[in-house]
């Protein structure tokens, strides 16, 4: 999508998301949005804020799915309503100067509290595409007179992309194998622990498992 400026000597930039790469094993799963900018004004610099979101309205969800989708969604009668944008990520990028075009990678964390919206949603999907929307803001540096200048992004600086969800699920894999890690406070780990010396059980997990079969989830 191609931004205007407030005035005619701003340049006026365009995004397209060209493809995705998994980042190598690094102290965090991360994905890399391969993104192009173009411009055809030369570039001093470029400070790139980016929201990435899950535009969720944009694709079908199978039965399953909506199921697993509850906990973001609610109830099939509250689709209607609550399914919106959801945030991923919002990180910063320094694109340095180019002129014509240049392609620079967009870190997106894929993280497993599942806590976070996105995690939840990302990690109900078995197939298909992940709709994303990116929108931009942040500051361009350019030349007007032959001086350094500034301008801000406008407003619908954006782009979209479908990312396929098996690369989400991929990194995952990758990083955590088929293990989900479940925040508690201290408290509540007291008294899991707790019980799990009292049953005499050899991990947390033989408890939990004990306490699911006593409500009759398991």
């Amino acid at each position: 999508m191609t931004g205007t400026g407030a005035g005619v000597e701003t340049p006026s930039l365009t995004w397209s998301v060209t493809g995705v790469d998994l980042a190598p094993v690094d102290a965090w799963p991360t994905v890399r949005l391969r993104l192009e900018i173009g411009c055809a004004a030369p570039v001093r610099s470029l400070t790139l804020a980016v929201s990435v979101r899950i535009a969720a309205a944009l694709r079908d969800y199978s039965p399953d799915e909506r199921t697993r989708l509850r906990g973001v969604f609610g109830t099939a009668d509250q689709w209607a309503h609550s399914v919106g944008d959801l945030v991923w990520a919002r990180p910063t990028v320094q694109v340095p100067a180019f002129t014509g075009s240049t392609v620079v990678d967009v870190p997106v964390p894929c993280g497993q509290d599942v806590e976070l919206a996105s995690v939840s949603y990302l990690s109900a999907l078995t197939e298909g595409d992940v709709p994303l929307r990116l929108v931009f803001s942040g500051t361009l540096f350019h030349a007007r007179d032959g001086r350094l200048a500034a301008a801000q992004l406008p407003w619908d600086s954006e782009t979209r992309y479908r990312l396929p969800a098996e690369i989400w699920s991929r990194v995952r894999r990758t990083y955590f194998g088929r293990h989900r890690w479940l925040r508690v406070d201290d408290e509540l780990y007291e008294r899991l622990h707790d019980y799990r010396v009292r049953h005499s059980y050899g991990t947390h997990r033989e408890a939990i498992e004990s306490l699911l079969r006593l409500t009759g989830s398991a």
